[in-house]
Order: C-alpha cells, then structure tokens, then sequence
C-alpha cells in the first residue's frame, strides 16, 4: 500500500511539474511575442454571444454589427496595425479571395486601434474591397478580449523602425489585439473562431469558408 501511494505521489509530482514547465514555456513564447501576459485575455469563445459593436469605416461610413448580420454571418478580424506585415499579408490574401466569401452571404470586416489616418491610407494602398473599422478607445478589443499590453523589450524593438505604438494607435498607449478572427452567426453566436498570441498565425481563407459552409 505504501509503495502505490508513494508511486501516485511521484506521478502527481511530476505532472504538476512537467504542467509548470509548459506554462513557463508557453509564457516565454508570449513574451517573445510582445504579450505582457498577466494583461492577455483569453478571448471569447465558441457558443459566445458575440459582442455588437458601431464604427467608422475608412470611408469615413458608418459598421453597425447587429444590421450587418440580418444579411448573413460576419467575419469580425482584429489585426495590429499597417506597420505589421503579418497583418498585411493575411489581409491582401482575404481580399484577393473575398468573392468567394461573400458568395457563402458572409460579411468580411477588420478592425485595428490604430489611428483612423493610418488604417485608411493602409486601405487605399492595398486597394480592400472591405470594411476596416478603427477601435480608438479600445471597447471592441475588450469585448472580445483579445487585447493585451504590450512588453517594454518589443516596444523598443518597434521604435527601432520607427513604430512607436503611443503614436500610431488612438488611444495612444501600447496597448494591442491578438490577431484573432471571429466568425458570427446571424443568431448572434460565435460559430468559430482563431485565436493565438502568436501574431504569425493566421483563420486561412480556406478555414473561413469551411466554417461558414458548416452553417
């Protein structure tokens, strides 16, 4: 008897610890990230109400959430900003695929903290077909909590190239999404969603419409 319970104490043991050591990797790996992780939020998840929001195009034009899902499901994507060139790149190969999108009735839209000046000269640019609706106090980001303070070592690596995130977002703090993407029901749930601190993965567009045809 002594044996086994000295056996299950060894083996409780050391999954507490390999459990530890994951956790310490996962936080080494959102730091070098940029993710202060104390301040990461988990973001909502499948089966979600999905939080409406109101905002300003770069078209200057009103987004309203809750009008645009009585056409069909919306595709809600948060991204850093212009400067990211991750952002850039899964944006271009949306909008290169949009008419696919919308052929399945769904709504593509993005939305960033940064400035209004920023993300509709970055629209124009690229050409986008959809809509990028800017968060300048941060209330979308928050209510889906994919927002996260960003870490002193990855803002200094950013000014470097003349990022400053004080300067380039509106609420002027550095303060930034987690580049995730939420696909919303026209019930208003969240049907699917990607979501990872690792701002080099991306919800592919061959993802997007997987989801959107098991509606």
């Amino acid at each position: 008897m002594k044996l086994n319970l000295n056996l299950t104490l060894s083996i409780i043991l050391g999954l507490f610890m390999i459990s530890n050591l994951s956790n310490a990797q996962e936080k080494a790996v959102y730091e070098k990230y940029g993710v202060v992780v104390s301040s990461l939020q988990p973001g909502l998840e499948v089966g979600d109400d999905a939080f409406q929001f109101k905002g300003k195009t770069q078209n200057k034009k009103d987004f309203d959430l809750e009008k645009a899902l009585k056409k069909g499901p919306v595709v809600v994507n948060f991204f850093r900003g212009s400067w990211c060139p991750y952002c850039a790149k899964h944006l271009i190969n949306v909008n290169d695929s949009l008419s696919m999108i919308e052929k399945a009735g769904a709504t593509f839209m993005a939305i960033t903290p940064e400035t209004e000046e920023r993300f509709a000269a970055f629209a124009e640019k690229k050409g986008f077909d959809f809509d990028l609706v800017g968060d300048p106090k941060l209330d979308i980001m928050n209510g889906y909590k994919v927002t996260f303070e960003v870490n002193d070592g990855y803002q200094e690596m950013l000014k470097k190239y003349e990022k400053d995130l004080t300067k380039i977002n509106s609420i002027k703090n550095a303060s930034l999404p987690v580049p995730a993407t939420f696909i919303i029901g026209q019930d208003g749930k969240i049907i699917a969603r990607h979501y990872d601190p690792n701002y080099k993965g991306r919800m592919s567009v061959k993802e997007i419409l997987s989801a959107l045809e098991s509606i």
